[in-house]
């Protein structure tokens, strides 16, 4: 088994980058960021005046890229192919990895299971995508 950073597709990898965010910019505005926002105790206003937006988009492209990277050299060590396998690479990982992470913080922090259903499931489901965009174009 080696690791090797030219065997991935980053075409693959900047798609997956792409996926993430615009997911993540659907998921929390026109699907559930009504929901969210209530389930935080934010208002539209708080949002807008604390004017740090632009930080989170540096972490969230930042990790996206982790992430998206990362996932590539996982589809390429299990040397998954195919929109199959690259679902399953996918979804493991956002079960294993950011689900039951998350869980146990939800669950000290007496957190809803709808913010936790709202904020795993975004990651979960892109991670999925993820992995059938890099496992096809491996």
């Amino acid at each position: 088994m080696s690791i090797a950073l030219g065997d991935i597709n980053y075409l693959a990898v900047v798609a997956g980058v792409i996926v993430s965010m615009a997911g993540g910019a659907l998921w929390y505005s026109v699907l559930f960021g009504n929901v969210w926002m209530a389930e935080n105790g934010f208002t539209k206003e708080q949002l807008q005046e604390a004017g740090g937006a632009w930080k989170g988009y540096v972490v969230s492209i930042a990790g996206s890229i982790i992430s998206v990277l990362v996932l590539a050299l996982l589809i390429d060590l299990t040397e998954a192919s195919g929109f199959g396998e690259g679902l399953i690479i996918g979804l493991f990982a956002g079960v294993a990895f950011v689900a039951t992470a998350i869980a146990s913080n939800y669950i000290f922090e007496s957190r809803s299971l709808k913010l936790y259903l709202i904020n795993t499931g975004y990651p979960v489901l892109v991670l999925a995508i993820n992995g059938v965009i890099l496992a096809v174009w491996t």
